[in-house]
């Protein structure tokens, strides 16, 4: 009985192995890309975790330079501006920026 019944729908029989092989092949394939997929995601996690960090960081530099203090220490060290009546000495030999 199994022998005729083979005999009878072998062409059946091969169509279905070559489509559950096709499927079988591209489930596997699918599943080497939603790793790679993962991996990626992963990366660019944390590559956002990285760029809030300096986007809090820089906002949080910007906030401190509209501060008085800051706009002062700016035009003081950077343009060497004084305050009205104020003397500033100039020591010859002394070490810069130490």
């Amino acid at each position: 009985m199994s022998r005729k019944f083979f005999k009878r729908n072998r062409l059946t029989i091969l169509i279905l192995v070559l489509v559950l092989g096709y499927y079988t092949y591209n489930m596997i394939k699918t599943d080497a890309k939603l790793e790679e997929y993962k991996e990626v995601k992963e990366s660019l996690k944390g590559e956002i975790e990285t760029l809030e960090r300096d986007i809090n960081r820089l906002a949080d530099e910007y906030a401190y330079s509209q501060t008085p203090e800051a706009v002062e220490k700016i035009a003081r060290e950077k343009l060497k501006m004084v305050k009205p009546n104020e003397i500033i000495y100039l020591i010859k030999g002394e070490p810069k920026g130490d």
